[in-house]
């Protein structure tokens, strides 16, 4: 490739996104750069190149026809419709990851099916298996010694490996829900406990891997160690300090916790050698 500038190669990927779609990887603008520069600034030339790489079939599957050329979707239009597809699949709970194979969006890409037809086929299938949960789930429970949740039944129905896959212990339960899901589970329990909580927060637990039953356990103990915390003259901890302290090991938060349990259940900051401010916070003595 010709020489060219920093500014100049990032110039001619911003102009590359700006019309084939924001989200055109790395990989593909480097080839796309590449082609572009070679052939003398031939921008279809360039876009060529990139849908003709093997790379393309990675991030586009099913996109390129039959004769090589022509791509049924452009780059952008092709993310719409595959986010179309990943909202049918959030809107009955299922996590569209775990559904939305490259294999599956090449299958639904080549037959043009369209996000609509999708989620009436797949409403279909939710609605259908719904009334058979109750039996599926004691065919499970009886034959496998295990009880698989709705998410997961609902999710092999549409697509029988899931649940090969769920026995087998290759994939885990929880990354058959939706990530939308997960969050209202976290944010819900938090709202059971009388715990307020912001989505940033239910946001940053849920992708440090928290459950809703772990976070419900937490969210339980807030306002008892946000009220000791304020008795005892400490800084009060908010519920995502709390809960990282308490469920997801982080050793700061957990030592500020402990040290306000600790304080509690003794019924007074006064051990052996150490005094006590007017606010109740320990002097005198190194909290471990």
């Amino acid at each position: 490739m010709a020489n060219i500038t920093t500014a100049g190669l990032n110039n001619l990927k911003d102009a590359a996104k700006k019309k084939y779609g924001n989200l055109l990887p790395d990989e593909l603008l480097n080839i796309y750069v590449a082609s572009f520069v070679e052939s003398g600034n031939d921008e279809q030339q360039a876009i060529q190149a990139v849908r003709t790489s093997n790379a393309y079939q990675t991030y586009y599957p099913g996109n390129l026809n039959p004769d090589g050329i022509t791509t049924k979707y452009n780059e952008a239009e092709y993310t719409q419709v595959v986010d179309g597809y990943s909202r049918k699949f959030e809107a009955i709970g299922i996590n569209p990851d775990i559904i939305l194979t490259n294999d599956r969006k090449k299958q639904l890409i080549e037959n043009v099916v369209s996000p609509d037809e999708l989620g009436t086929r797949v409403n279909t299938v939710y609605t259908n298996i719904l009334t058979g949960i109750p039996a599926v789930k004691e065919f499970y429970q009886r034959n496998f010694a295990r009880t698989l949740t709705d998410e997961e039944i609902i999710a092999s129905a549409i697509d029988p490996k899931i649940g090969q896959q769920l026995l087998a212990g290759t994939i885990a339960a929880r990354d058959v829900v939706s990530q939308n899901v997960v969050r209202a589970q976290i944010g819900g329990q938090a709202l059971l406990s009388g715990t307020n909580i912001s989505i940033e927060a239910v946001e940053a637990l849920r992708q440090q891997g928290i459950d809703p039953q772990a976070a419900r356990q937490a969210f339980n103990q807030v306002q008892n160690i946000q009220q000791q915390a304020l008795a005892q003259g400490r800084d009060i901890p908010d519920v995502q300090d709390i809960v990282e302290g308490l469920q997801l090991g982080d050793v700061q938060d957990f030592q500020a916790v402990s040290n306000i349990l600790r304080q509690q259940v003794a019924g007074s900051s006064a051990q052996a050698g150490a005094r006590t401010t007017q606010t109740g916070a320990v002097t005198g003595i190194i909290e471990q």
